[in-house]
């Protein structure tokens, strides 16, 4: 898990939870259940297409997560 978050991690995860995404740090990765009721679900895939590929940032949005209390605990 990186140590530091960049910038630009927490205004992706700040603007998709201000817009009502349900996101939470799972293990290393994460999930986001997106909202479908307008206008916060065309907001979301606007957020989502001009952050651009996010595949690469996984643990550190996942770590970014876990720091503000949203991770889910997974049995050992």
């Amino acid at each position: 898990m990186p140590n530091e978050v960049s910038r630009h991690v927490i205004d992706l995860v700040n603007a998709l939870l201000a817009e009502g995404c349900d996101m939470w740090s799972v293990g290393r990765g994460y999930c986001i259940g997106e909202p479908t009721q307008e206008p916060m679900a065309t907001n979301v895939k606007a957020i989502l297409k001009k952050f651009g590929p996010r595949d690469h940032l996984m643990e550190e949005i996942s770590g970014y997560l876990r720091r503000i209390g949203r991770a889910i605990a997974q049995p050992i």
